[in-house]
């Protein structure tokens, strides 16, 4: 369940429009054998390919200057612990690229797609109605996205699932290299703590809608947390890399600087994000970067005035729980 609710969140905040979940043309498919001595180089794991899971850093298997010379593309600033950005233009199309985020895969997606050398399955994701989406599916069936889409409503289908095909080939040539590096985290780090186990439940009935028997959705990274009500209400906790935090307004919350979003109404619900700093985060060469942890409470239509009251409640009660800054 966790994966599908992932995608509504991923449609609903960053606007994805561009649509081609079903098709499968693209770039030729590479044969890719491992060059790093596995533990098993028959049947390799995503902890064997990446190393602990949830130190992972996705970023380093993720190399612009490996892509075809007539891509454009450059790094994104990384916008999550589980999820490295990509911007790539080719054949005249502008996609943003995600690689990264981590789920456990099912028997459908273990079964069904191309299979590569290592017991490793790269699957396209028919689910993800708002991007072309193919899943790298490891030999223990845990799942590695990757993702294009446009903003661009007359961005060129085709071409999108070309650049998700594409990456998903360098992505494994830089995994069977063993090139997958964790994540540097500073002091005072939110890297390490799983958002399912600080978010108690009193906090999570803080949102209309959302009962205390509502089970958390765990991640298999362990940097964000679902709770999804039957009715339609939702509760997403995570934290993220980025800059600071901008939205509709912003003020400072048990001594952090915090941004509130309000999101146009969709058919489905209403959404509010409030997004909070945290401590300094070094990555390469880029300048002001932060920690991040951001609150997205989902509401019925109409209802993004109660979502946003709701979310400023929990901020300001678990930004208290958050190591000090």
């Amino acid at each position: 369940m966790s994966r599908w609710v992932r995608a509504i969140g991923l449609s609903l905040l960053a606007v994805m429009t561009a649509a081609c979940a079903n098709k499968v043309g693209g770039v030729p498919v590479a044969a890719v054998s491992p060059t790093h001595a596995f533990d098993n180089p028959d049947k390799i794991t995503a902890e064997d390919a990446l190393g602990e899971l949830t130190k992972w850093n996705p970023c380093s298997v993720v190399d612009p200057g490996a892509l075809p010379k007539a891509w454009s593309a450059t790094l994104a600033v990384p916008v999550a612990f589980e999820d490295c950005g990509m911007s790539v233009t080719y054949n005249g199309t502008y996609g943003e690229v995600q690689v990264g985020y981590l789920y456990e895969a099912d028997d459908l997606d273990s079964h069904t797609g191309d299979e590569r050398d290592g017991g490793i399955t790269v699957v396209p994701d028919d689910t993800d109605k708002a991007a072309c989406a193919r899943n790298i599916v490891f030999a223990d069936g845990i799942g590695l996205v990757v993702r294009t889409w446009s903003k661009d409503e007359d961005a060129d289908d085709d071409t999108l699932c070309e650049i998700s095909d594409g990456v998903v080939d360098a992505v494994l040539d830089d995994v069977m290299a063993g090139k997958a590096q964790p994540l540097e985290l500073p002091d005072k780090s939110v890297g390490e703590i799983d958002p399912c186990q600080l978010v108690t439940t009193d906090l999570v009935t803080l949102v209309p809608g959302i009962t205390a028997d509502v089970k958390a959705e765990e991640q298999v990274s362990g940097h964000s947390c679902w709770w999804a009500a039957d009715g339609g209400q939702m509760l997403n906790v995570e934290f993220e890399i980025g800059t600071l935090p901008v939205g509709d307004s912003g003020e400072t919350v048990q001594g952090r600087y915090t941004a509130l979003t309000q999101y146009a109404d969709d058919d489905e619900s209403s959404v509010c994000a409030i997004d909070g700093e945290h401590v300094p985060f070094e990555f390469g060469d880029k300048h002001g970067l932060m920690e991040r942890v951001s609150l997205s409470v989902y509401q019925l239509p109409g209802q993004v005035e109660q979502a946003c009251a709701a979310g400023k409640q929990l901020a300001n009660a678990l930004w208290q729980k958050l190591p000090p800054l």
